[in-house]
């Protein structure tokens, strides 16, 4: 699976669909969005989704993927997405609410467990034989994004370029209601206070989406009188542009917690996330450049300390033949 390739199109009343996932069911959500060939009908064959691709692409614990697709793909499945189709008629707007999968099942063995499943007729239409007002998104953008929200924003920006044709250096404008944003992420109720979502939510998300992502993003408050009720959003597409060298990233300090507890765990998988995404930004930019040795050992280090021992091995064996050069 070739994570450069891959991509997720969605119909455009889908992308802007209001729902709400958590990030395990996001992440289940794209990877069998990114198995679908948009331009084709749908296929009788299933999708099968596997635990060791969903912990690889992911950076997750391994001991854990296993439980984290199934309960994603078994909770996924009570969440209809909402879309608003105008009635023909009438002219007013419908709401519609579909189901993501039709069939849902989980084979259990030791070596090819996987989640089996099948989108909703209802919800194909969105996904199959797309010829126009539909969203490509890079599979690998959003693969890097770890929160749902920031997923969603993102796409949401995507869709705006449509309207350029084509690459362009010049400045995407996108401007969204906050309560637009909050609706379509399933945010009702929550982040009503203007300062409390600006800082908890948008400038996180924003935050991931500059230093993960393909688009530098920047931002103001629309106001109407003293209440803020919009934000306007201008990015710049750096895809078009020459890539630059990735900077290393900044890590986490190790927290003062207990060797073998879940802090310190925690603590070593976001690292081991972190530092996997550095050394594939790096292998895209220049498949020659390599992140410093001290940096391998360090990810070996993290690797023994979730108890990944396959990926400890594997790492302590690139450390061995680095060591020799």
């Amino acid at each position: 699976m070739e994570l450069n390739k891959l991509t997720v199109v969605q119909g455009n009343d889908l992308l802007e669909g209001a729902y709400s996932v958590t990030l395990d069911e996001m992440r289940l959500l794209n990877l069998a969005l990114a198995q679908i060939d948009s331009r084709k009908p749908q296929p009788d064959a299933l999708y099968r989704l596997f635990p060791h691709d969903y912990q690889r692409i992911y950076g997750l614990n391994p001991t854990s993927s296993h439980r984290q697709l199934r309960e994603a793909a078994e909770s996924l499945m009570k969440k209809p997405v909402t879309i608003y189709q105008p009635d023909r008629k009438t002219g007013k707007m419908r709401t519609v609410q579909l189901s993501w999968f039709s069939r849902l099942e989980y084979v259990s063995s030791d070596e090819q467990s996987a989640v089996v499943l099948r989108f909703g007729q209802d919800v194909a239409p969105y996904l199959y034989e797309l010829k126009e007002s539909f969203t490509k998104l890079n599979f690998i953008n959003i693969a890097k994004l770890d929160t749902a929200f920031s997923v969603r924003l993102y796409g949401w920006l995507i869709k705006a370029k449509n309207l350029y044709g084509r690459k362009s250096s010049k400045a995407i404008e996108v401007t969204l209601a906050l309560d637009w944003m909050r609706e379509k992420a399933g945010l009702q109720g929550k982040y009503e206070d203007y300062r409390d979502f600006r800082q908890k939510l948008l400038e996180p998300t924003l935050a991931r989406i500059n230093a993960n992502t393909d688009i530098s993003v920047i931002w103001e408050p629309i106001k109407k009188g003293r209440t803020v009720v919009s934000i306007k959003f201008s990015y710049v597409d750096e895809s078009s542009h020459e890539a630059s060298k990735p900077l290393r990233p900044k890590f986490p300090r190790r927290p003062r917690a207990t060797v073998g507890s879940d802090l310190e765990g925690e603590w070593a998988r976001r690292c081991i996330h972190i530092m996997e995404q550095y050394r594939e930004r790096l292998a895209t930019y220049d498949r020659n450049e390599k992140v410093p040795l001290t940096d391998v050992r360090k990810l070996a280090a993290w690797y023994k300390t979730i108890g990944d021992k396959s990926s400890h091995k594997r790492v302590m064996m690139e450390v061995s033949e680095r060591a020799k050069k």
